[in-house]
């Protein structure tokens, strides 16, 4: 991996700038799209700085529920207590950061700690919950888009730090929402290594589901999607709790010979509400799958040659198997997809996606040092 930028040129004369990264414990499901952006990101941001960790643990429901009726998005609310502003607290006057990065939205609440010291701040946000909510397919949901574009005008629109967002949808949706701030960066996850593709290789009518399912949202809409008649195809599930939901439909990756070159397979995306970035899209096409999603993810891939063919959007079962026969049937799918690929590879390099993310520090140490 090559190195980052040197970071704020005053401190590096004498040493590494020292950045406290304050986060969500750590995930069960290690192949949780967020667990997987922290680990890189960290590695990368080791490179140039002393990283050190302050680790946030979950509040009990009904703090949580007393948070809501306060007026705070259920989904930031797990961690707002006490216990954890302490936490925070003792991290910045044990490491004494130049810098602290607050990742995930759910620690934004405390950016008044450093605020309040003084030191740079940066926001990254991985998902922008008034854009979960306003696209969320049950419409109680909705009810909370109010309380989330609050959210995000009195966090996201504090220019006393830096914000960094995952997708250019999330941008999209801040706008929406009434943020004012001018400059966001956006820093992308990368995509996994890439598999080869065969010489040889054809489409295969194969469908994968990967990533996890621990979110509630998440859940239900798999469920949704497993309801009906069958697909004329199994579906290979990686994750156990995809497998329990999709029952008799879902196959283990164990039971059958998965072998990626041999062909251009399609992966599937059944979350039917927008926020984040899919990053199961990006697993998928270098693992040689066509991604089909229940939401519209045009936008983060538009650039690319043959997108508009490989990223589809799909809204029932059986839309999913008639735009698997279309693209079988294309001619020159295999080198068309080729394209693709390498196109998309190149433009989700992990140190070029997070590179904004360390322009974003950069900054706001610069602009920190000249108060």
């Amino acid at each position: 991996m090559n190195s980052p930028k040197t970071i704020s040129e005053g401190i590096a004369r004498n040493r590494k700038p020292r950045c406290l990264i304050v986060r969500p414990a750590k995930a069960r499901a290690a192949h949780a799209g967020d667990e997987i952006v922290y680990t890189r990101s960290l590695e990368y941001l080791a490179q140039t700085m002393q990283v050190d960790v302050c680790e946030l643990y979950s509040i009990s429901r009904p703090k949580q529920l007393f948070e809501i009726a306060k007026g705070a998005p259920p989904e930031v609310t797990r961690y707002i207590g006490s216990e954890n502003r302490e936490r925070v607290n003792q991290s910045i006057q044990s490491t004494r950061p130049e810098v602290v990065c607050f990742f995930n939205e759910v620690t934004f609440p405390f950016l008044s700690i450093s605020k309040s010291a003084g030191i740079a701040s940066v926001l990254a946000a991985h998902n922008v919950h008034s854009v979960v909510a306003a696209t969320d397919p049950a419409g109680w949901t909705r009810i909370f888009q109010p309380l989330a574009a609050r959210f995000e005008r009195k966090w996201y629109d504090d220019i006393a730090a830096e914000l960094v967002c995952i997708s250019k949808l999330d941008v999209e949706g801040l706008k929406s929402a009434g943020l004012t701030r001018s400059r966001i960066f956006v820093a992308p996850p990368g995509c996994p290594a890439p598999c080869d593709l065969s010489d040889t290789a054809e489409p295969i009518p194969d469908i994968v589901l990967t990533g996890s399912y621990a979110w509630w949202r998440k859940r239900r809409d798999l469920e949704s999607f497993a309801r009906g008649v069958s697909l004329p195809t199994k579906i290979i599930a990686f994750d156990d709790i995809a497998k329990s939901i999709l029952g008799p439909q879902a196959i283990s990756p164990t039971d059958v010979f998965l072998d990626w070159k041999s062909g251009i397979r399609f992966g599937l995306i059944t979350d039917r509400f927008l926020g984040g970035f899919k990053l199961k899209a990006l697993e998928y096409v270098a693992r040689n799958c066509a991604v089909l999603s229940a939401c519209d993810i045009s936008l983060e891939f538009s650039d690319l040659p043959h997108a508009e063919i490989f990223v589809r959007k799909i809204s029932a079962k059986a839309e999913a198997w008639q735009t698997m026969q279309e693209i079988i049937r294309l001619p020159n799918v295999v080198q068309r997809f080729r394209e693709f690929k390498e196109a998309c590879v190149t433009k989700f390099d992990w140190n070029s996606c997070l590179t904004p993310l360390h322009t974003a520090i950069e900054t706001a140490l610069s602009a920190n040092s000249v108060k």
